[in-house]
């Protein structure tokens, strides 16, 4: 069942507008037509029964009162006439007869008699002046009008009015409504037709018309016939395909542009040096605007005038000359040093070049303008794309457009690559620091080592050889009790002398309190000695941390970068008082050391390899943190170290 609907569903809306628009107004006028005739004739036959009843209630009254008089003067024969004369000049009375007041027949105008069925219906109701009641009969519908005679102290007359006239008036009303029907249903078809003709026109022109630009020819238009909907639609249809056909124009140009840039972007993608970038790049740029040649500027410091990094179609008679470390200046320089009009691609007639190769006959290079384009990265000119215009061929709007996005992608290239460039001397820098780095740790390691040796040869070797020589002589002087009393105390001091250096040996190893008690405790300790030792007002103060311990690593990196800034205050500064703060923030300690010495330049130190700051950096970085120096001669110094720890790595003791 759903799929016959369906096949008819796709049938009813494939059928064609114009038949579509018949059907529509030929059901319009159909069921206009018969609503008409529906309503009036309910109208019409309820008029004449209304009609048909007031007249058989007239005709009742009035033989009511006829038959008043002869009723009382027995006039029975009178009566008789009365009702045939009531028969004869009333065509819609049927029937007419008349009961006295016992509901006896006194006269009637039936053939032969009364029916007992008409008898039996109608009673007239007492105190009421007329009663009428609708009949079926086999005659059809009959109008019973029953009117009392005398207020119904003589009798009732009871009166018959056939339908059969209304009928058939209400019939032919109804076939002449229908008849119109059918005549405004003709009239209106060949209308339609008509109509639907005109209307459906420049809609088949417009179905046309799109079909074509459906095939992909944007040229087509409609003619706009009229200037109702229809017409509006064509108007916008033409509108339409005139903004599709601009639209596809841009997107052709964004094609070439993209295929352009695509090019530019596979050749410098392959290049491993700026000079490979650039020759990549001029190389591709010339083959997508049909230059026949170009020069690459670019600004380098310590440079006075740019020089041409990169070349092609070039005569080496230009290139010498332009070349000359004496040549004047050309408008690239000035693009450079003042960045005007660096912002979009410029064709220039007024350049230098340009005057030289004309003036010396430079047959190779016969050109009078070229198209400078600049070489833009965040904003920032780093040097000045060349392209020769060829002769009597002007640039487009759209190629100046394409130079302009050509030379921001290589000027994103360059600024890359010089970058990468400086990032690979930082690195090379980092790497020489770091190598020296390790040299001086293990230099400083074998320090150690070194005097840890010896201070165990010569203050502790010494004290267990004194020791020894104490217990031989005690073991002498076994039989002297008060000799044996001194020497076991100058043994114990002994004893108390070599466990003090063995302590402080192990103390400026590895403090025992940063793995006991952390690097609060610690480096309070510590602090407290290094003011003792040298004679420094230090202040130590610790915020947000309490009792919280950090993860190893972060404690043995924090006390090496405080303990490293403080012996740089010692060596370097000369302060008078020094600020230690430990400081904990979310998921972050931060320390920081000032001083109140004579400062220093932290560019000119890193420049000049100082590996203390640089191992604080390297211990701080290799945390995932950062360490910050601000100072400047006379102005003191403030250290700051901060590194991040999870929550997941400190605990509390």
């Amino acid at each position: 069942m759903a799929a016959r609907w369906h096949h008819f569903w796709r049938w009813v809306t494939g059928v064609s507008i114009r038949y579509k628009l018949l059907g529509m107004v030929l059901a319009v006028v159909l069921l206009l037509g018969l609503a008409v005739t529906v309503q009036v004739r309910a109208q019409l036959a309820g008029d004449l029964r209304r009609d048909l009843e007031e007249r058989g209630i007239a005709l009742a009254r009035d033989l009511a009162e006829d038959a008043t008089d002869l009723i009382l003067t027995q006039n029975i024969f009178g009566l008789y006439q009365e009702l045939r004369a009531t028969l004869e000049t009333n065509p819609d009375v049927r029937y007419v007869f008349v009961l006295d007041a016992q509901g006896q027949v006194l006269a009637h105008s039936f053939p032969n008699r009364v029916p007992p069925d008409l008898l039996a219906v109608n009673h007239l109701q007492a105190g009421r002046p007329w009663q009428v009641q609708i009949l079926n009969s086999d005659e059809g519908l009959l109008t019973d009008v029953a009117t009392p005679i005398f207020e119904g102290k003589l009798g009732t007359v009871r009166l018959g009015l056939s339908h059969r006239r209304l009928e058939g008036a209400v019939m032919a009303a109804t076939h002449r409504l229908l008849l119109t029907t059918l005549a405004a249903l003709l009239m209106g078809g060949v209308a339609v037709l008509l109509l639907t003709g005109v209307v459906t026109r420049p809609i088949f022109e417009l179905v046309e018309a799109v079909r074509a630009v459906g095939r992909g020819d944007l040229s087509v238009r409609t003619r706009v016939r009229m200037a109702d909907e229809v017409g509006e639609l064509a108007a916008a249809f033409n509108a339409m395909t005139e903004e599709l056909a601009r639209f596809r124009d841009e997107l052709l140009q964004q094609n070439r542009e993209l295929a352009a840039l695509n090019a530019v972007a596979r050749a410098i993608s392959g290049a491993r040096s700026l000079e490979e970038v650039l020759d990549a790049a001029l190389e591709s740029v010339l083959a997508a605007l049909g230059c026949p040649a170009g020069w690459v500027v670019l600004g380098r410091d310590g440079e006075p005038i740019p020089t041409i990094i990169a070349q092609r179609g070039l005569s080496e008679r230009f290139l010498a000359r332009e070349t000359a470390p004496d040549v004047e200046p050309c408008r690239c320089f000035q693009v450079l040093e003042t960045a005007e009009e660096w912002q979009r691609p410029v064709v220039r007639a007024e350049c230098p070049r340009l005057r030289r190769a004309l003036e010396e006959g430079d047959a190779e290079a016969r050109f009078d303008r070229h198209l400078s384009v600049p070489l833009v990265s965040h904003d920032r000119p780093l040097g000045v794309l060349n392209l020769v215009v060829p002769e009597g061929q002007p640039f487009t709007p759209e190629q100046i457009e394409l130079a302009g996005a050509v030379g921001r992608q290589v000027g994103v290239a360059v600024d890359a690559e010089l970058q990468r460039q400086r990032l690979v001397t930082e690195l090379a820098q980092r790497q020489a620091l770091r190598g020296q780095l390790l040299e001086r740790v293990l230099a400083v390691q074998e320090e150690e080592r070194r005097r840890i040796a010896r201070e165990l040869h010569d203050e502790a070797g010494q004290a267990l050889t004194s020791l020894m020589v104490g217990l031989r002589l005690l073991e002498k002087e076994a039989d002297r009790p008060e000799a044996i009393v001194a020497r076991v105390a100058a043994l114990k001091r002994m004893t108390d002398g070599v466990l003090e250096e063995l302590h402080r040996l192990a103390m400026d190893l590895r403090p025992a309190s940063l793995d006991h008690l952390g690097l609060v405790a610690a480096l309070r300790q510590y602090v407290e000695a290094y003011s003792r030792q040298h004679g420094l007002a230090v202040q130590f103060e610790t915020v947000g941390l309490g009792g919280e311990r950090l993860p190893p690593e972060v404690e043995t990196a924090l006390y090496r970068i405080v303990q490293e800034a403080l012996t740089n205050v010692v060596r370097h500064a000369q302060a008078t008082r020094v600020d230690v703060l430990l400081e904990g923030r979310s998921n972050r300690v931060i320390a920081i050391v000032e001083d109140d010495g004579v400062g220093f330049d932290p560019e000119a130190a890193v420049t000049d390899g100082r590996l203390g700051l640089f191992g604080m950096r390297e211990r701080a970085e290799m945390l995932g943190g950062s360490l910050t120096v601000e100072s400047a001669p006379g102005n003191g110094t403030t250290v700051f170290v901060e590194v991040p720890y999870g929550d997941t790595h400190s605990h509390r003791r």
